[in-house]
């Protein structure tokens, strides 16, 4: 008598598959993997590491989904991704926060010059294309699910505004520990969006909400995470 409940797909499959079968969401995603990369190669900056790292896990998980995706989605499985995301996320935003607490305390001066803020203030500009990008999947969708699909595009935002003021700070006010503490606060922010996946996954109330863009710790994660 429970069981067709179980067999349900979750509200936000049909935003989940208009976003990832979408090649432009794709390239900007990778996009913004790239330029991470570029700038935790060229500067040292831990800040861009876990910025890095978080959107790792959000690939990782992705791949996650699209496996599941071959079979019957349902909430019981939505649920258990976002609770292995969840403890998967808290595992690494804690051991960036203690690099991060190590580069507070002992700075390593950064390198590259200009080309790290660069790449910050790119992933700015990528991270609104996403949100619009979002925010048209969302369109016709619930005020509800605008509201959330609005404050995951916001903290999304957030989070790379920090890095990019952690690398300005870095590289070329020669602050290196500011790096480090915007780090650390990326870090925090991932340990508490794990959690908030993990204490929520059985929650379907607000599953509307797509979350395709890796880096960022939410305000609440949504369906994948």
């Amino acid at each position: 008598m429970g069981d067709k409940p179980a067999m349900t797909p979750p509200p936000s499959s049909q935003i989940e598959q208009s976003l990832t079968g979408t090649w432009a969401v794709w390239a900007l995603v990778m996009g913004i993997v790239a330029l991470k990369v570029f700038a935790a190669r060229a500067t040292g900056s831990v800040g861009a590491l876990t910025a890095l790292t978080d959107s790792i896990m959000d690939l990782l998980v992705l791949g996650m989904v699209a496996g599941a995706g071959r079979t019957v989605r349902t909430v019981a499985a939505d649920a258990r991704i976002r609770r292995l995301k969840g403890s998967m996320v808290i595992a690494a935003g804690a051991f960036m926060g203690m690099v991060c607490l190590a580069r507070i305390v002992q700075p390593v001066p950064l390198s590259g010059g200009y080309w790290g803020p660069g790449a910050a203030l790119a992933v700015i500009g990528l991270t609104l294309g996403l949100a619009w990008l979002r925010g048209q999947a969302a369109a016709s969708r619930p005020s509800e699910v605008r509201g959330e699909v609005r404050d995951q595009s916001i903290a999304e935002l957030a989070a790379a505004g920090v890095l990019a003021l952690g690398l300005i700070a870095g590289v070329i006010l020669g602050a290196p520990a500011l790096d480090a503490a915007a780090g650390l606060i990326l870090a925090i922010w991932m340990v508490w969006g794990g959690w908030a996946l993990i204490r929520t996954a059985d929650d379907t109330t607000h599953a509307g909400a797509p979350t395709l863009v890796p880096s960022t710790p939410p305000v609440r994660r949504g369906p994948w995470g």
